[in-house]
C-alpha cells in the first residue's frame, strides 16, 4: 500500500505528464510539431515527481515557465499543509495527555473525598441523625465500642459487608432484619441499608428490640 506522500507524488507526476503532453500537442497544432515530439515532452518527466521541462524548438517558453512556476507553488502549499497537519496532530496528542493527567487528578480527589477524614466525619454525623430519629439511647456506646469494632477497620464503613451477611456501619444482619427494615423505611435492605442515616435509624430499632447485646462486639468487649 502506498503512503500518503508516495500517492501524492505519483498523482503530481501524472498531472505534470498530462499537462505537458497537452501543451506539446497544442504546440504541434500551432508550429507543426510531430506527434512523437509531443509524446517526448511528457516522457521527460521523472517518476520521482520532480518535473524537468524542456521546451521544444519554437515553443512559447513563457507558458512552460509559468506552468512550472505554478507547479512549484503548489508543491510549496502542500509542504505547508504537511507542516500544519503535523502541528495539529502534536497539539491533539498534547491535549489527550493533559486530559489523562486531569482525569487522574480528579479521581485522586474523589478517592480522597470518599475515603478521607472530611467524608467520614460527614457520614458519621448523618449516622448520628438517623440513630436519633430512630430513638437510639446509647450513642456513646456505639461511638466508643460497637462501631469501631464492627466496621471501623473498613476503608468505607458505610459500604462494609461482613462475612456473616452484616451490612453498613453498624453491621445490621440482613437475614434477621431485612424484612423489618423494609417495613420501617419502604426500601429494600440491599439498596438502602448502606445509607448512613437509614443505617443509624435501623440501628436504633435493633437496639430497642434486642438491646446492645445484639452486637457481638458489645458482648465480647
Amino acid at each position: 500500500m502506498h503512503s500518503y506522500n508516495s500517492v501524492t507524488s505519483i498523482l503530481s507526476t501524472r498531472r505534470v505528464v498530462v499537462l505537458l503532453t497537452l501543451i506539446a500537442i497544442l504546440l504541434v497544432s500551432v508550429f507543426g510539431m510531430s506527434v512523437s515530439a509531443a509524446q517526448d515532452v511528457g516522457a521527460e518527466v521523472g517518476i520521482s515527481g520532480q518535473a524537468e521541462v524542456t521546451a521544444p524548438v519554437g515553443a512559447p517558453s513563457s507558458e512552460v515557465a509559468e506552468l512550472v512556476l505554478q507547479l512549484e507553488e503548489r508543491d510549496q502549499r502542500i509542504a505547508v499543509l504537511h507542516e500544519q497537519l503535523a502541528f495539529v496532530m502534536q497539539a491533539a496528542l498534547s491535549s489527550e495527555q493533559q486530559v489523562d493527567v486531569q482525569r487522574d487528578v480528579f479521581m485522586d480527589e474523589q478517592r480522597e473525598l470518599r475515603f478521607g477524614q472530611p467524608f467520614q466525619e460527614q457520614s458519621m454525623s448523618e449516622w448520628r441523625i438517623g440513630y436519633a430519629l430512630g430513638g437510639g439511647q446509647n450513642l456513646a456506646a456505639f461511638e466508643s465500642t460497637i462501631l469501631p469494632c464492627e466496621s471501623g477497620g473498613e476503608a468505607d464503613p458505610d459500604d462494609a459487608v461482613g462475612p456473616t451477611d452484616d451490612w453498613g456501619r453498624a453491621q445490621i444482619n440482613r437475614p434477621t432484619w431485612s424484612k423489618r427494615f423494609t417495613e420501617l423505611t419502604g426500601a429494600r435492605f440491599e439498596d438502602q441499608i448502606s445509607n448512613p442515616i437509614l443505617n443509624g435509624f435501623m440501628t436504633a430499632h435493633v437496639e430497642s428490640e434486642q438491646g446492645l447485646n445484639a452486637w457481638t462486639c458489645w458482648r465480647k468487649r
